[in-house]
C-alpha cells in the first residue's frame, strides 16, 4: 500500500492552505535549506545573501511540489493516470509521483533536453516521446500546438493535466506556494525574491504564497536575454508577454509564450518587484561561480538568479541592506553536458608523480604552503 506523509512534514504541513485531499502522495518532498551565501554576499556588497535550495528535493527540483500536489488530486479523483509536457524536470517530477501513486502516466519530452534529463526517464514504466520543434528555437505556435494535443488527450483518457503552468493545472501548481510559506518562516526579513523564470509558474506561486503570508518581499522575475517576453513585456518593449522565437541555450528557460505570463507580471507589480534579463555566457558564469565561491552546484536555469542579481547590483537596484534570496531551482547534475570537454581534459599521471603534482598545485593554490623542503621530490 502507498505510504502517506507524516502530518508534519512536507506539503501536508500546510495541508489547511492547499486544495483538500484524503492523503498526500510524497516522497518527502519540501522543507528545503535555506542557505547563507556569505562570501557571494561580501563580493557583491550585500549585508545578507540567501538561496532557497530547491534542488534538496527527491528527484532535484521544484517541479516536485507540484508532483505531489497533482498526483495527490488525481487520486483523489479517480483518475486513470496523468499525461505531462517538460523539458526534464517536471517530467522526472511526475514520473516519481506518480510511480508512488500508483498511477500510469505519458510525457511530452522537449527532443532537445539534456541526456541528465533523459536517463533518470528510463527506470520508470512510463510512456515517453520526444518532442521536436520546441525548446531551443521554438515559435508560440508550436509550443499552443503541444498543449492542445496533450490536453485533449486528458480529456480522452480521463487523465490528470499534469502541465505545470496554472492555465492547464491551477490546483496542482498550488503545491508551489509552499516554498513562499517555508521562506517567509525561514528569513522574515528577505527583501528580494529572484524567481528563476520561464513559463512564469514559479514566480506565480510564490507571489501568491508571500502574499498569503503578508510579507513584504520584492519579486524578481530572471530571464536569459534570448528568451524574455516577460522582462520585454514589462519594460513596456512588447504589448503582451509573447516573442516569436526563442533564442536561449537555458534549459527550462525556452518558453516564447509563457502560459502563465499574465499572471506572472501581476506578481511581479503586485509584489512593487521588476523583472532582469541577462546573457547566456552571464548564466553560465554565475553557475561556475556559485560553484566555485560557495560550493553549491545548480542547473544554468537556477543560476539566472545570480546572474540577474549581479546585473542589478551593478546598475544600483539593490540597496546595499537587503537580504536578497536566491531560489535555486535545481541540481546541477541536471544538465552536465557542457562539463564534459573539461572532464575529459583532465591530465593523467603515473603512480610517482603525484607528489609533484600534489606540490605543485599546493605551491599555486595553499596560502602559505612552501615544498621546497620535501625531500621525496
Amino acid at each position: 500500500m502507498n505510504q502517506v506523509e507524516p502530518r508534519n512534514q512536507g506539503l501536508n504541513r500546510f495541508a489547511a492552505d492547499l486544495p483538500a485531499v484524503d492523503q498526500f502522495v510524497s516522497l518527502g518532498e519540501g522543507n528545503t535549506p535555506l542557505l547563507p551565501l556569505p562570501s557571494l554576499a561580501r563580493q557583491l556588497g550585500l549585508a545578507r545573501l540567501s538561496a532557497k535550495l530547491e534542488s534538496q528535493n527527491p528527484t532535484g527540483s521544484y517541479k516536485d511540489r507540484v508532483a505531489a500536489m497533482s498526483l495527490s488530486l488525481a487520486r483523489q479523483r479517480g483518475q486513470n493516470g496523468w499525461i505531462a509536457t517538460s523539458s526534464g524536470n517536471a517530467g522526472l517530477s511526475m514520473a516519481a509521483y506518480g510511480t508512488r501513486a500508483g498511477l500510469p502516466g505519458f510525457l511530452c519530452l522537449v527532443a532537445s533536453a539534456p541526456l541528465e534529463k533523459r536517463q533518470p526517464l528510463m527506470p520508470y514504466s512510463i510512456g515517453v516521446v520526444a518532442v521536436e520543434g520546441v525548446g531551443r528555437r521554438s515559435k508560440a505556435s508550436t509550443d499552443n500546438g503541444l498543449f492542445d494535443h496533450v490536453r485533449s488527450a486528458a480529456e480522452r483518457h480521463d487523465l490528470y493535466l499534469a502541465i505545470t503552468a496554472h492555465e492547464f493545472n491551477p490546483e496542482g501548481m498550488r503545491g508551489i506556494d509552499t516554498i513562499a510559506y517555508e521562506l517567509v518562516e525561514q528569513a522574515p526579513d528577505a527583501s528580494h525574491v529572484y524567481v528563476p523564470t520561464g513559463g512564469g509558474g514559479l514566480v506565480t506561486a510564490i507571489g501568491r504564497g508571500l502574499r498569503a503570508r503578508r510579507s513584504a518581499a520584492k519579486v524578481i522575475i530572471c530571464q536569459p536575454s534570448g528568451c524574455s517576453p516577460i522582462v520585454r513585456h514589462l519594460s513596456r518593449e512588447i504589448p503582451s508577454p509573447v516573442i516569436e522565437t526563442c533564442e536561449s541555450d537555458i534549459s527550462a528557460l525556452q518558453i516564447p509564450h509563457p502560459p502563465d505570463g499574465v499572471s506572472a507580471v501581476e506578481a511581479v507589480l503586485d509584489s512593487a518587484g521588476w523583472a532582469t534579463a541577462t546573457g547566456d555566457n552571464a548564466i553560465l558564469a554565475a553557475q561556475r561561480r556559485l560553484a566555485e565561491t560557495e560550493g553549491v552546484f545548480v542547473e544554468p536555469a537556477s543560476a539566472a538568479a545570480l546572474a540577474c542579481l549581479e546585473r542589478d547590483v551593478a546598475e544600483a537596484r539593490i540597496g546595499a541592506g537587503a537580504h536578497v534570496v536566491l531560489i535555486l531551482t535545481g541540481a546541477g547534475w541536471k544538465d552536465l553536458g557542457r562539463f564534459g570537454a573539461e572532464a575529459a581534459a583532465i591530465d593523467p599521471a603515473e603512480l610517482d608523480e603525484v607528489p609533484a603534482r600534489v606540490d605543485d598545485w599546493a605551491e599555486a593554490s595553499v596560502p602559505g604552503s612552501s615544498c621546497t623542503d620535501f625531500v621525496a621530490r
